[in-house]
């Protein structure tokens, strides 16, 4: 299975600007390990063109560890999930610290990073550093639950197993495309996948039952008055986000935050608009207005923006964004 699986990676992956003869292989690890992070819950075609800017700016892990948090940010945002750049930029700062620079090339050192799970561990080693550590994702679990017609097993020692028959860094990237274009959720390409003769499910033409799908709870609502306050500059009030939920970004504040931060608050009548966003356990619903503020002293965490480059926006506020610095 492992030879038809690798012939096939090798002639049909992607040419992914990180992946081995498309990236510069002195600074592969640090390649890996950014890709890595960011692929953690964001689709390959996302995630390309934040890759480019990001490197672009941060070339090396050096320049990572040295820059800005609100930097840091600003680059990663609208990708989603922003503990993920957190986490990298304290993995930078401790691998500058630690290890001189130099991305670690065993698992345990890998894994002591900040946010560095086995995951994106295993990710680096194999595939970096050509060491027999598994990568499992969803991807990769999807493959095994229908290779075997099984939601359980060791999906890690059954990867490591295959590390025996070929180089771990195959290993891992065409277990993981496999996943990513032929083994996908719904529906599976099955008439092109490279070991559908060794597939349990589909000889039994079960695909569809494996793996298992388990109920999502539902999503908790929140309503939330956003206030869209300018000044005679044709300036726009921010706020800096404290909570953790994105945490350190601006947000177009909501009426009750600026009620509670000492302003006095008078919004027009009518709406500007309306619009959602969908976290993880959170869908907001926003209702845009209009307003005029008042404050003895502006508190901490505001700021009177002219425009948002440089600026840390998160997607949730893309909306008003765009009512406000079309082109930005």
């Amino acid at each position: 299975m492992i030879e038809a699986l690798t012939d096939w990676f090798l002639r049909e992956g992607r040419a992914l600007p990180f992946r081995a003869g498309h990236s510069a292989d002195g600074d592969r690890p640090y390649y890996v390990l950014v890709s890595e992070t960011m692929a953690q819950q964001t689709r390959m075609e996302a995630l390309v063109p934040y890759y480019g800017r990001f490197i672009a700016r941060f070339p090396d892990i050096r320049t990572l560890a040295d820059a800005g948090e609100a930097e840091v940010l600003a680059l990663w945002a609208g990708l989603g999930y922003y503990s993920r750049a957190r986490n990298l930029h304290k993995a930078a700062r401790a691998v500058c610290e630690r290890h001189g620079g130099a991305v670690p090339d065993s698992l345990e050192a890998l894994r002591a990073l900040p946010g560095v799970g086995a995951y994106t561990a295993g990710a680096v080693a194999s595939i970096a550093f050509g060491l027999p550590c598994p990568a499992v994702d969803g991807n990769v679990r999807r493959v095994y639950a229908r290779l075997f017609m099984s939601d359980g097993g060791d999906v890690s020692a059954w990867a490591r197993g295959l590390m025996d028959q070929a180089p771990p860094r195959l290993v891992t990237e065409s277990l993981m495309e496999l996943g990513a274009l032929i083994c996908t959720p719904s529906p599976p390409k099955c008439g092109r996948c490279p070991v559908s003769e060794h597939c349990r499910a589909f000889s039994e033409d079960r695909v569809a039952d494996f793996p298992a799908r388990r109920p999502k709870p539902p999503k908790r609502e929140e309503n939330r008055t956003v206030c869209i306050v300018r000044d005679g500059e044709d300036r726009v009030l921010l706020r800096r986000r404290t909570e953790r939920l994105l945490h350190n970004m601006w947000e177009f504040p909501v009426e009750e935050q600026l009620l509670a931060d000492g302003f006095a608050v008078r919004r027009d009548p009518a709406p500007l608009g309306t619009a959602s966003h969908v976290f993880t356990h959170i869908i907001w619903r926003m209702t845009a207005y209009g307003a005029r503020v008042t404050t003895d002293k502006q508190p901490e965490n505001y700021l009177w923006a002219k425009g948002l480059r440089g600026l840390a926006l998160p997607s949730a506020m893309r909306a008003w964004a765009r009512l406000l610095f079309a082109g930005e």
